[in-house]
């Protein structure tokens, strides 16, 4: 999957804005630990994305939520 990187990120600011999924992982969220986990609409997790960048070929992790899926 093709996506472009959030504008926040630093490799976005040096003109390095978009590259490959190499893999998704999931993170659980900072301070869920409470009983709502069983809620089927409810995700204590984040999904994490790896993302090979095309210009300087580095892999760096970025929210998947946030990245912008491109053709």
């Amino acid at each position: 999957m093709r996506v472009q990187i959030p504008a926040y990120h630093d490799a976005w600011m040096k003109g390095d804005r978009y590259g490959d999924v190499v893999r998704i992982s999931r993170k659980r969220k900072p301070g869920v630990f409470d009983k709502r986990d069983w809620l089927p609409a409810y995700s204590p997790f984040i999904e994490i994305a790896r993302v090979k960048l095309d210009k300087s070929g580095k892999t760096i992790k970025v929210d998947l939520d946030d990245c912008e899926v491109v053709g």
